[in-house]
């Protein structure tokens, strides 16, 4: 299986193909070399079918095999199985979305087998010093309602970082997902994988968005992408 510790590992051990700095070479859906401009070479997928041109899959939800309840190091570095669930990592995410302009499309599925999407004309996210930062989100467009644009401008919290507007708990703890938490939010990607409803007992817990099944229903597949504009 590969991983994101591909990232770590030299060139000459990487089999994949080239896909550019952001997927605009990849000819169908794998895993690709993305060259950033620090010089990096990361491993990253390349989704080429679901929209029919190439966006960068930067996370992906699709089954309880990996955890994604973790640390503020863990979310900065990347985590999981490429051609499963996975998180990107925040610094390579601010790499990418500062060197040239993004827009961003959420894909939603249920255990229904319905889907959903949201778009986005443009984002990117900080730097540490700035605690990857939601800085920019313009313009939505979809079936599945805006449930991001809340989190708009906040900072990336963990359970061991906590950086949302609630004075009272810290909202990824609390809801058990990392997120651009605000007060606390509406949409949840990070949260449990759960299979669809699911009772108070958990409440609010899994990977969510509001405006289309709230906040008690977790999706089957989740997959957030983002495209050279």
């Amino acid at each position: 299986m590969k991983t994101l510790l591909n990232a770590l590992l030299p060139l000459l051990f990487i089999t994949v193909e080239s896909a550019g700095s952001s997927c605009q070479n990849a000819q169908t859906d794998g895993i690709y070399n993305i060259s950033l401009s620090s010089g990096r070479v990361i491993s990253a997928y390349c989704d080429v079918s679901l929209k029919g041109s190439p966006w960068l899959v930067i996370q992906r939800r699709v089954s309880v095999d990996v955890n994604f309840h973790r640390n503020r190091s863990s979310y900065q570095r990347g985590f999981g199985d490429l051609d499963g669930s996975f998180w990107i990592g925040l610094s390579h995410l601010h790499e990418i979305t500062s060197e040239k302009r993004h827009e961003l499309y959420v894909y939603l599925k249920d255990f229904d087998g319905e889907q959903r999407f949201a778009r986005y004309d443009e984002f990117a996210i900080g730097n540490e010093a700035n605690l990857y930062g939601l800085n920019k989100l313009r313009k939505y467009s979809g079936s599945a309602g805006d449930s991001l644009d809340w989190h708009r401008s906040m900072k990336f919290s963990t359970y061991d970082r906590d950086h949302d507007t609630n004075s009272t708990h810290n909202c990824a703890s609390l809801f058990t997902g990392a997120r651009w938490h605000n007060n606390c939010y509406m949409s949840n990607l990070n949260g449990l994988y759960l299979s669809g409803e699911y009772g108070m007992d958990q409440l609010a817990r899994g990977c969510t968005w509001h405006t289309w099944r709230g906040l008690n229903y977790a999706y089957k597949t989740v997959q957030m992408m983002i495209r050279l504009i």
